[in-house]
């Protein structure tokens, strides 16, 4: 039989090391990337990664490193959005946030418009050998690991 002195003791410490164990916790990032830095780094990461494999695999000529060149910088505004401060959002009225939602899409449809073209301009250069590796390297049906299996 449990007494109720015990059970009040044994609350009292369990309580106590959980109030302790409280800071330990509270500067400890959120998720298993450690926080939105973590995961913009581990993305930027992946790209540079993926970025020097298909040019391994594509052993593109003086020419087409130049067209190679643009299309990695054309990459990189894209993956870098400023999100803007949490108070600046919290002080606009609804409308004003989606106007300003609206705007940022906007800005990233003009940065994606102008990755096309660039993409495009690297894609004429390539060999049709190229292509085909340039093509399977961006099919995204390898990715996702055990995704879509039961």
């Amino acid at each position: 039989m449990i007494r109720p002195r015990h059970l009040l003791q044994s609350l009292l410490v369990a309580s106590t090391l959980g109030a302790v164990a409280i800071p330990a916790f509270a500067d400890a990032p959120c998720g298993p990337m450690g926080g939105a830095g973590g995961y913009r780094e581990h993305r930027a990461e992946r790209m540079e990664q993926h970025h020097k494999k298909v040019h391994d695999a594509l052993k593109l000529t003086a020419e087409q490193e130049v067209a190679w060149k643009k299309l990695v910088d054309s990459e990189h505004p894209m993956h870098k959005p400023e999100p803007g401060k949490a108070e600046d959002w919290a002080k606009l009225t609804t409308p004003e946030r989606a106007d300003k939602m609206l705007e940022r899409m906007k800005t990233h449809e003009a940065a994606m418009t102008s990755h096309i073209v660039v993409l495009k301009e690297f894609y004429a250069v390539l060999t049709p050998e190229q292509r085909k590796i340039f093509d399977d390297s961006h099919r995204g049906t390898r990715r996702g690991g055990m995704r879509g299996k039961p």
